[in-house]
């Protein structure tokens, strides 16, 4: 299978952002001619919509997560590949559980975010958001949202510079594809949590600049792409 279209998920852009020429070019080949994995949804899909629920309901009973734990443990799947995928998405949920009393998002009204939601273009390149979870709240009589993006995997921990990055994508979703009229995005609501490192990293304050390093790096990732 073969992508034509330029497309990269917002966390695997991050990575690219900060990556030597060799790790660039396997994440694009990645990208364009995807594994079976891939093509079947997203490597770890199951901890995401486990951690979503347990998330978007209040955060009162970790049973979404245990019983998502507990469903793949009995499964035995044949295919190497498919075994590695649900063990990933196991110990990133016990990952996850060793997180929760860093997670916290105050008063804030939780959702689940969008299953197919639209995504950000910059020439040409499609990035996906794709926000796990979205907040709203109101204070001093303003109605706030944002949005929290996840990160699982353990290959390439977030830092400080790439959950930046991915905090700005997630304010610059939030304001052209989630915020109602009468809402205005809220950087507090737009944290990166990164299981793979057990970090929570707040959202930023300052996004211009960031949002237009992505812009070039798109514009890099068009030219690259056709010769990938």
């Amino acid at each position: 299978m073969t992508v034509k279209q330029p497309q990269i998920s917002v966390n695997k852009l991050a990575e690219y952002m900060v990556s030597k020429a060799a790790r660039q070019r396997k994440l694009l080949r990645d990208r364009k001619y995807p594994d079976e994995d891939f093509q079947i949804g997203m490597f770890h899909r199951e901890a995401s919509e486990a951690i979503a629920s347990y998330l978007a309901n209040g955060a009162l009973s970790t049973e979404p997560i245990d019983a998502q734990i507990q469903i793949l443990k009995q499964q035995s799947p044949v295919k190497i590949g498919t075994q590695r995928r649900l063990a990933s998405n196991i110990e990133a949920m016990d990952r996850f559980l060793e997180m929760l009393d860093d997670i916290d998002f105050g008063d804030a009204d939780v959702e689940h975010g969008q299953h197919a939601p639209p995504k950000l273009v910059y020439h040409g390149v499609e990035v996906s958001v794709r926000p796990q979870i979205i907040l709203r709240g109101t204070r001093k009589g303003k109605k706030l949202v944002g949005a929290v993006k996840i990160h699982f995997a353990k290959g390439f921990t977030m830092d400080k510079d790439t959950a930046g990055y991915v905090s700005a994508a997630v304010q610059e979703h939030c304001l052209r594809h989630i915020a109602k009229d009468d809402e205005a995005v809220f950087a507090d609501y737009c944290s990166v949590i990164d299981v793979g490192s057990g970090q929570v990293f707040p959202g930023v304050k300052s996004t211009k600049a960031r949002l237009k390093d992505i812009e070039d790096t798109c514009e890099n990732i068009k030219d690259i792409w056709p010769n990938i």
